[in-house]
């Protein structure tokens, strides 16, 4: 899968430019020049995801023991399963960002148990998702 480069080989080459100047001369002399965004002092923005927010942030702030009811009566006020695996990916990517194998593991999960559970019908269908989900918020909050 190609993706488009998100800035040109000579934007790139100018940052590192800019980084080895910063290096070089010290913070102080750079910060003087108005270089000091190429050391990256400013912290990102925290993610939000907008409409599927509340859901990420039940995943993982709900402590796992009372997560599943929370799950069924999201469901009963309309939630569909494809928003909460939605939300348990999205909250699985900002806790771990890809770089816990567990967490890992639990994300590439999501997608087999949303397969599974359109082979099922009734209430038996949230089953796998949820399976996963508890998984996904367990190990969210064992990682802190």
């Amino acid at each position: 899968m190609n993706t488009p480069p998100t800035r040109t080989r000579r934007e790139f080459l100018g940052q590192v430019g800019q980084g080895m100047m910063v290096a070089s001369i010290g913070y102080e002399v750079a910060a003087g020049l108005g270089l000091t965004s190429a050391m990256g002092a400013d912290a990102p923005a925290a993610l939000n995801f907008g409409k599927l927010e509340p859901l990420v942030g039940l995943m993982q702030d709900t402590p796992v023991a009372e997560l599943l009811p929370k799950l069924a009566a999201s469901l009963q006020k309309g939630t569909t399963l494809r928003e909460l695996v939605s939300a348990g990916a999205l909250a699985n990517a900002r806790t771990f960002g890809g770089e816990n194998y567990v967490g890992y593991h639990t994300a590439m999960a999501l997608m087999p148990s949303w397969h599974i559970s359109q082979e099922m019908t009734g209430a038996e269908q949230a089953l796998p998702i949820f399976k996963v989900l508890y998984r996904n918020t367990s190990t969210i909050q064992s990682a802190g």
